[in-house]
């Protein structure tokens, strides 16, 4: 992907941030009961189904890598993962923020809540595992890692269906929420995922960069030996 493809996907990621945040403050209509602090959903709940897509990405790319054994598979996948990673912690961060208001309590242990916080364990035991391995295992065993998690994803995604009594509301309440609402969390949603897109590209292209500069540093160790 040129970089002016890449400069074009920013500026339309920055346009739909600040126009999400004029729809948030501006045009969607305030909820009747928690007001103010209600607007954390549009960007709690779209993080949360970012993190799916970058899991989703991770383990499309673990997947491949697996198969065909190419460097650049797996540069992609520790990349999504890192955003992944991001992403879950901003959902994990903002939503007791919301629940305190909400649920008055700040983490309650319920089923989606607890299974987003093991996704997030099991992905920062990627990241370890990658750290504590030499270049050939550590690409093989997190790829099979990461296919592993993955399956967490689902889990936390039905939580609310398969148990049944948390305080999370249903899968299907964002598509009933008033007009306004509605529009301004969509938004929200593109906004993050597109801002995913973008940062995707740039921490791919900067740890190829860094494998290129690893494989020169080794060439020349070796002929100065």
């Amino acid at each position: 992907m040129g970089n002016l493809t890449t400069k074009i996907i920013g500026v339309i990621t920055a346009v739909l941030i600040f126009v999400s945040l004029y729809l948030i403050f501006g045009y969607a209509r305030l909820e009747g009961t928690m007001l103010e602090v209600q607007k954390i959903f549009y960007y709690h709940v779209s993080a949360a189904l970012t993190v799916f897509v970058a899991f989703g990405v991770n383990c499309v790319f673990s997947i491949k890598y697996l198969i065909q054994r190419r460097p650049n598979d797996d540069l992609l996948a520790a990349a999504s993962a890192e955003l992944g990673v991001i992403f879950c912690t901003i959902a994990l961060l903002s939503g007791p923020i919301w629940a305190r208001y909400a649920w008055n309590t700040w983490w309650n242990w319920e089923a989606r809540l607890t299974s987003t916080l093991v996704l997030w364990l099991m992905y920062i035991g990627y990241f370890i595992l990658r750290s504590a391995l030499e270049s050939d295992k550590r690409s093989t065993y997190s790829a099979v890692l990461a296919i592993i998690a993955y399956l967490d994803v689902p889990i936390v995604y039905y939580a609310v269906d398969i148990w049944q009594g948390g305080l999370h509301p249903d899968r299907g309440t964002k598509w009933s929420l008033e007009t306004t609402m509605q529009h301004t969390w969509m938004v929200a949603l593109l906004a993050l995922i597109m801002l995913f897109v973008y940062l995707l590209i740039v921490r791919y292209r900067m740890k190829k960069a860094q494998m290129r500069y690893e494989i020169v540093q080794q060439k020349y160790l070796r002929e100065a030996a």
